[in-house]
């Protein structure tokens, strides 16, 4: 069998239409059935993460202010003085009890615990995280949380999801799709965002990019989308101004302010791994409930010096974006949010890092652009825009989801203008993350527990090769008259493990491997080979993807293949068996290996 080059991507395959028509081949019909449920789960997920947003402003109108409203507010603008050092450890009590008593997966900011559900879980998720998810995080971020709402009305709306597939009896794979539609309403129901919710369902849930999951993901999306604009309507959630570049020379210093941010997103995801491990080892009876008393203390004392860390920081970050901070106001809060999201979620209490991560990063990116423009003025742009792009480029990094964050941070701000400078700063970002750190935020919790998280993924090797790329041409066959005795007589054993067996028109009718010529009693050897021949095989036809075949060959618990014509007669022109599909990965590992031994001589 010769080695052949593997292409982009599988040859369309005309001889499908031997076995189907045209309908259903590119897309399941089943699709259309589950785009309606994306939907319902879109809609309902959008109302509940405007229902969330709801309960938190009145948990922080409660517990900062002492009244009783749905007005939207910051936590920042109290008046408490030192007693605010207490309001965040009631909220760390409360998700405490509730970790402790009820639903342990309620600990951390959602997502982890979506992914491991998808990866391990086979998509099931429980209904008490729908319904104390929300809640938990309700107390946590409206007693001061410096989190967002993101995180858990992410995991909230997959575990709606998940919860509906479960209730109509859906496969795994189509309850992942819902989970995952559930996720992306989520994302996008809280901020206007649409684009991103779809990418964050597909780079940190998915892991592919496929029509039938990819369609019912975009609909929940859109549904949930028009769910918050029907409510707030269309404004951008952190309006800026028209930012623009002074030339391409000034992308020199984004991609420098990317590296910056990558080393804050692997000092934030060291510090956070740490901290848990940390309170996770703390010598106190259960710590499930007191470990986040503890972290929110701390935090009680950080917001009283920086109260504008409290809560979810939309204000603050609307001042990062408007150029309305002071610099030692950017550093200062910056550096406090950081320490104060790292030890309040390694303390063990619920919220999610997206808005934690703009504040931190939109600090440092407009400080840097403050010093940069005192050695490069004329070069220098509005320090604003470095706080744009520096968002993006932490939790870009942090995440290891790149594309949601540029995607992002565009929807929130309206800004065309800030395309280009964010894919600079943020894959940059990204890059020098991954070259540093295993883990991202989102897997280093699933890493401890002993599981394997790859938040990488590409077309399957099986899907980009064809069967008649694999199969063997050379073989001999066996007329299904001829009688076993004689067979014998002339048969010479050689590297042939399957020989097919054809009628006198050359047609398949079955195949037999050369231990089946000595399975019968010498009285039996005047059998003829068509009573001999297995029907234990698949038949294939040149052009159709590996991948296709392999799923034929599982579902038949067989590992041997025929190919044969694509019209007329089934004449086999090719056999293979599972172990030629299993030397498309080694042929894939030396292409790589060629490619890397050329470039090292070349340099």
């Amino acid at each position: 069998m010769a080695e052949f080059p593997i292409p982009e991507a599988a040859a369309t395959p005309e001889s499908q239409s031997n076995k189907k028509g045209q309908i259903g081949v590119a897309l399941e019909p089943e699709v259309v059935r589950i785009c309606g449920y994306a939907l319902l789960v879109g809609l309902v997920a959008g109302l509940v993460a405007q229902g969330l947003l709801e309960l938190i402003y009145v948990f922080t109108n409660i517990f900062f202010y002492g009244r009783f409203s749905f007005a939207i507010t910051n936590p920042a603008h109290n008046h408490l003085g030192l007693w605010v050092i207490l309001i965040p450890p009631l909220g760390g009590l409360l998700v405490g009890i509730m970790i402790y008593f009820w639903e342990p997966t309620l600990k951390g900011h959602g997502i982890p615990e979506a992914m491991e559900s998808v990866l391990f879980g086979h998509s099931r998720m429980r209904i008490r995280v729908a319904i104390l998810k929300p809640l938990a995080t309700a107390f946590a971020i409206g007693t001061g949380g410096p989190f967002g709402a993101e995180g858990p009305i992410i995991q909230t709306g997959a575990a709606l999801g998940s919860l509906f597939g479960q209730a109509i009896g859906l496969t795994p794979y189509y309850r992942r799709v819902l989970l995952a539609s559930g996720a992306a309403a989520g994302m996008a129901a809280t901020f206007t965002a649409p684009l991103a919710g779809i990418l964050v369902a597909v780079e940190l849930l998915l892991f592919e990019l496929r029509a039938r999951s990819f369609i019912p993901v975009a609909l929940a999306s859109a549904v949930a989308t028009g769910v918050r604009i029907h409510f707030v309507g269309w404004a951008p959630l952190f309006p800026t101004p028209a930012f623009k570049l002074t030339g391409m020379r000034e992308l020199w210093l984004f991609a420098v302010l990317g590296l910056l941010m990558g080393l804050v997103g692997i000092a934030m995801i060291r510090a956070l791994s740490w901290l848990e491990d940390f309170f996770d080892n703390l010598p106190v009876k259960r710590s499930l409930i007191w470990s986040p008393v503890i972290g929110a203390f701390i935090l009680g004392g950080i917001g009283y010096f920086y109260p504008q860390v409290l809560g979810t920081s939309y204000d603050t970050i609307r001042d990062m974006l408007n150029d309305r901070l002071t610099t030692g106001h950017l550093v200062g809060i910056s550096f406090a949010k950081f320490w104060a999201l790292v030890i309040s979620l390694g303390s063990g209490t619920t919220g999610g890092v997206f808005a934690p991560s703009l504040v931190v990063g939109g600090g440092l990116g407009a400080t840097f652009a403050v010093g940069a423009q005192h050695l490069f003025p004329s070069v220098v742009s509005n320090p604003a825009f470095y706080a744009l792009a520096a968002m993006a480029a932490v939790f870009g990094g942090i995440a290891r989801a790149p594309f949601t964050s540029i995607v992002f941070l565009f929807e929130l701000s309206h800004n065309p203008n800030s395309l280009l400078p964010l894919i600079v700063c943020v894959m940059i970002s990204d890059g020098f993350v991954r070259l540093f750190s295993r883990d991202s935020i989102m897997t280093v919790k699933l890493v401890k527990r002993g599981l394997i998280v790859l938040q990488d993924y590409s077309v399957p090797v099986l899907m980009r090769a064809r069967i008649d790329q694999v199969m063997r041409k050379n073989f001999s066959v066996f007329q299904a008259q001829d009688e076993l005795r004689k067979v014998l007589e002339t048969f010479v054993p050689g590297d042939e493990a399957l020989i097919p067996v054809v009628d006198a028109s050359g047609a398949l009718t079955g195949i037999v491997e050369p231990h089946d010529l000595l399975r019968t009693e010498p009285p039996d050897h005047h059998f003829r080979m068509r009573e001999l021949a297995r029907r234990d095989y698949v038949v294939a036809y040149p052009g159709e993807s590996v991948d296709q075949v392999h799923r034929d060959m599982m579902l038949k618990n067989t590992e041997n293949v025929v190919i044969v014509q694509s019209t007329g007669l089934r004449k086999p022109i090719g056999l293979a068996r599972a172990n030629d599909i299993l030397q498309l990965r080694r042929w894939l590992m030396e292409e790589e290996t060629r490619e890397m031994r050329s470039n090292g001589s070349q340099s």
